[in-house]
């Protein structure tokens, strides 16, 4: 600043007041340190306009991320109804509709209102649900609105005030002022002035005796009043007049600062800049170098004879760092980049009240961080008993020790991970009812919109927050279930293995002949693969284990009632070839049985055929929750049905047949063993129909092969197994006279 004193001060003098002849006169250079109007910036209309303030739509734009960055999605908009003030809303709006922040209303005041008006307006106020309220009024308009909110005992809103909002102190009284404890005001960037303090400790009114507003500063600084001039008394220093004394012109404060604690500074420090601009571009004019100017073929200016144009020139390329360190300059608009503080109105408990700064907005540094708040500093008005300073308690140890926390404004609370919004209709966007995510989706974030389902093989946990890989389910080797299936399987395949063995020891003997030795060694060998099928339900379902299963136990079965009933076939024939007259004796031989079997093993063997060509099984997933259920499914279920029908009818001919040749006396009948062992066939699988049914999964499985053990186990029980007694334990009665001797019993009877 040194090389501004360099220069002369009427010079500068000339610069700050325009009245130097030629240089400021008509529409030239104006730089305003208070008009914000948008329209200024517009450089076809107002080319030689500049200024320290920015234009008003960076208000809306702070307001509008203040309120952002304090989480509040439901506000109140009051405005005074003056078009500069509508305008100035309308951005507000706009700005945070933009953010997603909804407005809950809209209202106009004016000191001329009706009480009627203006208590339905409160009324209106004091209803909403929105906790904050942007206020872009004056003083007069506003004061009569917190009166009737004072009657309707309103304390719990946050009040937002722009910068044309100005507390004048003593305006409002103590109870309205409670109404807006806890308000953030917008004011200009106003960085404390350097020499400030200096400056008034150097003021004087002997000093400045032209100067008619120190006398109005003198007065208020120190309590007391001057002389009026047409008293016909002269006043005595100390004498009262009225209420105060005389001011003397000699008073010492060492605190005038603190007159200052309610009063906007910011205009005084736009101001500040304003000249500061001019005095900046002066010296940069005046160190201008003849061969190096900015004008025709390096030219300077005359400082003695300024043209507009050439002084224009150099305010707009000013650019200079103040003492508090803040950069000026100005841009292609003629505006200064827009810096706002934010301060924080706080009353104590002593009704103290005070102006903090509390944060600022710079829209110089890069978005998401152009708003900073010291929010330990701030003090809030949530309603419950005015959050106030005590009266002892200074603003730092309050930052240290007793941070606020900060009040919230929604119109809904916010749906937590697991819920999504549902709006509600003809409301705004910001209220909506949370609903939780359907089955199989999730939300994993605050506020979520929709809920998406979880990938394939995935289920979310309980609280719907996150997907997790699901349990694999199916008949596994090694899950107990399938152990002990596969243990009782080997061991009935090992016991049908014994008992074939056994019969193939004993082939020459009496009851095994006598019970058609190859028909039995067939039907072992089928319930032998009636029991091997079972292990193609167990395990990881593929396309091959699908597709054999069912036609491998399907196929096996028929061999084995087709048996059955050849074996009953043959006793029926037996007993009536011994009568020579009878026809059926040519057909007693080794072709019949062979003939019984293939031609009822036919049947299934097309079925399955023709089912694995036209829509064979296959392994499908099926999730229900949590479970991945793994199984085949089988294609057509009517070859299934129809396959599970013929061996139905085929196992139902069996035992008709059996039962009536049950009672025929031949050397060894067989038929009761028959008849029985086709009465647990059927009585199995007629009660499987409605187990498998109701069940699914692994379980499903588990009812299928435990019908195919239990089927299996039956004909080699029933058949089988009274043979074996015999063999291995009565061979006193495996002999050919005994059993001539039970066939002469049977036919006396």
């Amino acid at each position: 600043m040194v090389a501004v004193k360099s220069f002369p001060v009427s010079v500068l003098k000339s610069a700050v007041t325009g009245k130097k002849a030629g240089v400021f006169q008509g529409r030239v250079l104006r730089v305003s340190y208070a008009a914000q109007h948008d329209v200024l910036s517009d450089k076809t209309q107002y080319p030689s306009f500049l200024r320290t303030v920015p234009p008003m739509h960076f208000q809306a734009s702070a307001l509008a991320k203040v309120v952002k960055h304090f989480g509040w999605a439901w506000i109140g908009i009051l405005a005074s109804d003056y078009d500069v003030c509508y305008v100035a809303m309308k951005q507000m709006k706009e700005e945070v509709e933009g953010m997603g922040i909804c407005v809950s209303f809209w209202e106009k005041i004016q000191d001329s209102y009706s009480k009627e008006k203006m208590r339905a307006i409160a009324q209106r106020i004091r209803s909403s649900s929105a906790k904050v309220i942007v206020c872009d009024c004056f003083e007069l308009d506003l004061k009569p609105l917190l009166l009737e909110l004072i009657d309707l005992n309103m304390t719990d809103k946050i009040w937002i005030f722009p910068t044309a909002f100005i507390l004048t102190p003593g305006y409002f009284p103590m109870t309205s002022l409670r109404i807006l404890n806890g308000s953030l005001i917008l004011v200009l960037n106003s960085p404390e002035m350097p020499n400030l303090k200096t400056f008034l400790e150097s003021l004087q009114p002997s000093r400045y005796p032209e100067d008619i507003f120190i006398y109005s500063f003198w007065e208020e600084a120190f309590g007391c009043k001057w002389p009026s001039n047409d008293s016909s008394t002269v006043a005595m220093p100390g004498e009262t007049g009225g209420e105060k004394l005389y001011c003397t012109g000699t008073e010492v404060s060492d605190d005038l600062e603190s007159m200052f604690v309610l009063s906007d500074m910011s205009y005084t420090y736009q101001n500040y800049l304003a000249v500061y601009a001019l005095a900046w571009a002066l010296q940069d004019m005046m160190l201008c170098k003849p061969g190096k100017g900015p004008f025709l073929n390096g030219s300077c200016a005359d400082v003695e004879d300024l043209k507009p144009w050439q002084m224009l020139h150099y305010v707009r390329n000013v650019h200079f760092t103040t003492g508090t360190g803040e950069e000026i300059f100005f841009d292609q608009n003629g505006d200064v980049p827009p810096v706002f503080d934010f301060l924080n109105l706080q009353i104590s408990l002593n009704d103290t009240v005070q102006l903090v700064k509390v944060g600022m907005y710079d829209s110089s540094v890069p978005e998401g961080k152009q708003v900073r708040m010291k929010s330990g500093a701030m003090m809030w008005n949530t309603g419950h008993g005015q959050t106030r300073l005590s009266p002892t308690q200074t603003v730092t140890e309050r930052t240290a020790h007793t941070p606020d926390k900060v009040p919230s404004s929604f119109c809904s609370e916010s749906c937590p991970p697991g819920f999504r919004q549902a709006a509600r209709k003809g409301q705004p966007i910001c209220c909506f009812d949370c609903v939780p995510c359907p089955a199989g989706e999730i939300s994993n974030k605050t506020d979520s919109v929709d809920c998406w389902p979880c990938p394939e093989d995935q289920w979310p946990n309980e609280r719907q927050t996150q997907c997790f890989s699901t349990t694999l389910q199916f008949l596994s080797f090694g899950e107990p279930l399938g152990t002990a299936l596969s243990f009782l399987t080997s061991l009935l395949f090992i016991m049908t293995l014994f008992v074939l063995c056994a019969f193939r020891r004993y082939q020459d003997t009496p009851i095994v002949k006598a019970n058609n030795r190859v028909l039995s060694y067939v039907l072992l060998v089928a319930i032998k693969l009636c029991f091997l099928s079972s292990f193609t339900f167990i395990g990881y379902p593929s396309m091959v284990t699908c597709m054999i299963r069912q036609n491998s136990f399907g196929i096996s079965f028929a061999i084995s009632i087709s048996t059955v009933l050849a074996k009953t076939i043959t006793v029926i024939i037996a007993f009536n070839a011994r009568d020579p007259t009878s026809r059926s004796s040519r057909w007693l031989g080794t072709r019949m049985p062979s003939a019984v079997v293939l031609l009822c093993s036919f049947a299934p063997v097309l079925i399955c055929t023709v089912w694995l060509l036209l829509d064979p099984p296959f392994p499908i997933k099926i999730q229900i929750r949590d479970t991945t259920i793994i199984q085949c499914n089988e294609g057509s279920v009517l070859f299934f049905y129809l396959m599970l029908g013929y061996l139905g009818l085929l196992a139902t001919v069996s035992f008709v047949v059996a039962f009536y040749a049950r009672n025929l006396p031949q050397s060894f009948n067989e038929a009761k063993f028959l008849t029985f062992s086709m009465l647990v066939f059927l009585a199995v699988w007629i009660s499987f129909i409605p187990a498998y049914l109701s069940t699914q999964g692994k379980y499903m499985v588990a009812v299928e092969i435990f019908a195919i053990l239990s089927s299996a186990a039956g004909l080699l029980g029933c058949i089988f197994i009274p043979k074996c007694y015999i063999i291995l334990w009565r061979s006193d009665l495996n002999t050919k006279q005994y059993l001539m001797q039970k066939t002469s019993s049977s036919n006396n009877q």
